[in-house]
């Protein structure tokens, strides 16, 4: 049996390949055109493929397109229905509106991320294409992660509220009539962040000659804008908090990188105006939240003896980590261009339309892995080569001076928050 694997995200494309690679022979592509034209290859040298697996969600030319073009190219070669191509779309959503358009295209199944070898299996026995034996079912980290996305989705699973000193922030600084009074006034109804951004201010990186005790005197010293900075990164470390100890060690690993992320993204915003460093700060912050309540989540239901594959775990929430992020922040009320942040960051490719916004993201999401402080497996990353880096013009010399100011800020706010 001869599969093509399409997708463009290098982490989920090398996992389905590693699943599929038990059943049959395959090849993988990271983009639409790259498959359309390996399948005219294939069937052009007799040696046709029997199934294809399309993410749904790609750059440039989406599942749903290349999925169209083939049964196009089918039709015109007069391919009989018994012969044409199986296809299996892969969403990372459970969306009825999605999987409904995929149908009318002309796929022949779908599957919903994290996938496992069990549902794979099960949908080539389906199609009628050979597959080795499965071994006894066991409960599997994709399994769990699976479980827990759809749990939160049928409210089975408590959502937590996202710190509401956050969004108030926000009011306060699109408003350009408030100021220290009113910035004060939000932060000391948490005596817990008041302490916090106190001590901030009093740390290496803000400390001057007097010393800081008051909320008040700390927005003086810091400024209105580092401020709200501080205070969502204060409100937003109390997420990855877990008495687990097997999940606590990866949720500071992740906050470390959203942390990183949040630097970086202001530091690139001040050089593309008219960005918003603010904006950019959060968005740093909050990019990766579906990874952050997937693990908070699986850290309070699986036991501390519980054994599991880290990397097994961390692949499969990378998986789906940008649709689940999406579906909080609009849970929480969240504009559409945080949601879109979360679902876009991961992207390798994107149009002349994207907004600066989701390329700053992107750019800082993988500058943190380049300079250490990365959570999923990407690789050797090339940042002056990155697409979000040539769409924001910003110059490679920019990119390392950005990761070593990064690198200080991080070395400073330890113990920060």
């Amino acid at each position: 049996m001869k599969v093509l694997i399409v997708d463009d995200q290098p982490v989920s494309r090398k996992k389905i390949q590693k699943i599929m690679e038990v059943f049959c022979e395959c090849e993988a592509v990271d983009n639409g055109q790259a498959a359309i034209d390996a399948y005219k290859s294939a069937w052009e040298g007799s040696a046709p493929y029997d199934l294809i697996t399309l993410d749904v969600s790609m750059p440039d030319m989406d599942g749903t397109e290349v999925l169209l073009n083939i049964r196009i190219l089918e039709n015109q070669s007069n391919i009989p229905e018994e012969k044409r191509v199986k296809i299996l779309m892969i969403t990372s959503s459970s969306d009825k509106d999605t999987v409904i358009t995929c149908i009318q295209a002309g796929c022949d199944d779908y599957l919903v991320k994290p996938l496992n070898r069990e549902t794979i299996s099960k949908k080539l026995e389906k199609f009628g294409l050979a597959v080795s034996k499965e071994s006894e079912e066991e409960w599997t980290v994709r399994k769990m992660i699976a479980t827990t996305v759809e749990s939160f989705k049928a409210g089975e699973i408590h959502l937590p509220s996202m710190p509401q000193v956050v969004q108030e922030l926000q009011n306060i600084m699109n408003n350009p009539t408030s100021g220290v009074a009113e910035l004060t006034q939000i932060i000391e109804k948490d005596a817990s962040i008041s302490v916090k951004l106190v001590a901030t201010a009093n740390s290496p990186v803000y400390r001057g000659v007097d010393k800081i005790q008051s909320v008040n005197m700390a927005i003086a010293r810091i400024g209105l804008k580092e401020c709200q900075n501080i205070v969502s990164a204060i409100a937003n470390k109390a997420l990855y908090e877990t008495k687990n100890r097997q999940f606590k060690k990866l949720l500071d690993k992740l906050w470390e990188h959203s942390l990183a992320c949040a630097y970086g993204a202001r530091i690139i915003s001040k050089k593309v105006p008219p960005q918003d460093e603010g904006k950019g700060f959060l968005s740093g912050l909050i990019h990766d939240i579906g990874s952050v309540l997937l693990l908070k989540s699986l850290g309070e239901i699986v036991s501390q003896k519980t054994k599991f594959d880290e990397t097994d775990l961390i692949n499969s929430i990378y998986e789906v980590h940008t649709s689940f992020g999406a579906y909080l922040l609009e849970k929480w009320e969240f504009t559409q261009d945080f949601v879109r942040i979360a679902k876009l960051h991961e992207w390798t490719k994107f149009d002349l339309k994207t907004e600066k916004d989701v390329l700053i993201a992107n750019l800082a999401d993988n500058l943190a892995h380049k300079i250490g402080y990365g959570f999923f497996d990407k690789g050797e990353i090339d940042l002056a080569g990155l697409h979000s880096t040539k769409l924001l013009q910003i110059n490679p010399v920019a990119l390392d001076e950005i990761g070593e100011e990064v690198k200080t800020m991080i070395a400073e706010s330890t113990g920060a928050f």
